[in-house]
């Protein structure tokens, strides 16, 4: 229930343009088989990426199913989560939302 209701601020801070500044965004439900490339060209489209990158487990080593794409601007960011959150990728539906600050505490 915690996750949704993560989900429902997250949402509720982007309809009402709340401060949420990122050139990275969180990118959930990727295939196993996606590879960092394959992320990387998925979503060079909608501006330069500075950085692609899946989480992995830390002990096989295997794809999570989720993983970060870092642009040059908050704007290409912007652009890349309207048009691919929601998409099939790979047989699999898959969101993209801004990623959220990491706070240590």
């Amino acid at each position: 229930m915690a996750m949704r209701g993560g989900r429902v601020v997250g949402l509720a801070s982007r309809l009402f343009g709340a401060k949420c500044f990122s050139t990275e965004i969180f990118v959930s439900r990727l295939s196993f088989y996606t590879t960092e490339e394959e992320l990387k060209n998925i979503f060079s489209p909608f501006g330069a990426i500075k950085e692609a990158r899946l989480v992995r487990d830390n002990q096989t080593g295997r794809p999570k199913g989720f993983g970060f794409v870092k642009y040059s601007s908050e704007a290409e960011a912007q652009k890349a989560v309207k048009a691919m959150d929601g998409r099939i990728i790979r047989g699999r539906l898959i969101f993209a939302e801004i990623a959220k600050e990491h706070s240590t505490g």
